[in-house]
């Protein structure tokens, strides 16, 4: 092979050579454009998914927050209603009750006790008065005895009460009755009515104030 064809292959060699390194770089070139794009796409991909799984969480938490107000705002206005339209207006009518029955004849072994005609007026005036209303309460408002842990017996106690109420009121309008008392009849005052009353009326209270005075962190605990 003379000179001139070794220096022809030889160029040819270097310029294949070049061709290959060149097509070569182009490919990897191209191959690393993908590879980046892929890589910022699964970046901002993550990125997203980061972004919305924040965007839950604060709308879980927002919701969350709203429940536990709701909650919170609901047992606060039931709670108020148990105290204002129930249980307070009961007790104070059984409190004036345990004070003036033991001033009336007919009613009351103790000596303290009111001439006849003034005990049959507050008997009557006062007394059954006293009771009807409570009867009144009870019937239009006994929901609200609910919730509690006691409320089974309560209500019994409140079933009770109201039997003793109506013989209360029967026998004294019939003038032949008259001498008689509802424990004469079976149908006695019911002994645990005031007690629970006075026990739910006081955590009910206790109930009232630890809610006005909870931190809003601590609603949903």
């Amino acid at each position: 092979m003379s000179l001139s064809e070794k220096i022809i292959e030889l160029v040819l060699d270097k310029i294949l050579l070049g061709g290959i390194v060149l097509v070569a770089g182009y490919w990897l070139n191209k191959r690393f454009e993908i590879f980046k794009n892929e890589t910022n796409e699964k970046y901002h991909q993550r990125q997203l998914i980061a972004e919305l799984e924040n965007q839950q969480n604060q709308q879980i938490s927002e919701l969350e927050n709203q429940i536990a107000i709701a909650r919170y705002n609901a047992e606060l206005e039931f709670i108020e209603r148990q105290i204002s339209e129930f249980y307070w207006p009961i007790y104070l009518r059984l409190e004036k009750d345990n004070v003036m029955w033991k001033r009336i004849k007919c009613l009351s072994p103790e000596k303290n006790i009111l001439p006849e005609a003034a005990s049959n007026v507050i008997e009557k005036e006062f007394i059954l008065r006293n009771h009807q209303e409570i009867v009144e309460i009870i019937e239009s408002k006994i929901h609200l005895a609910e919730n509690t842990t006691n409320s089974k017996y309560l209500i019994n106690e409140l079933l009770q009460y109201i039997k003793h109420v109506a013989v209360y009121k029967t026998i004294r309008s019939v003038t032949e009755l008259q001498r008689f008392n509802p424990v004469d009849l079976n149908e006695p005052f019911p002994e645990k009515l005031f007690p629970l009353i006075e026990n739910n009326f006081r955590e009910l209270q206790n109930r009232y104030e630890y809610l006005k005075n909870i931190k809003f962190g601590e609603l949903k605990n």
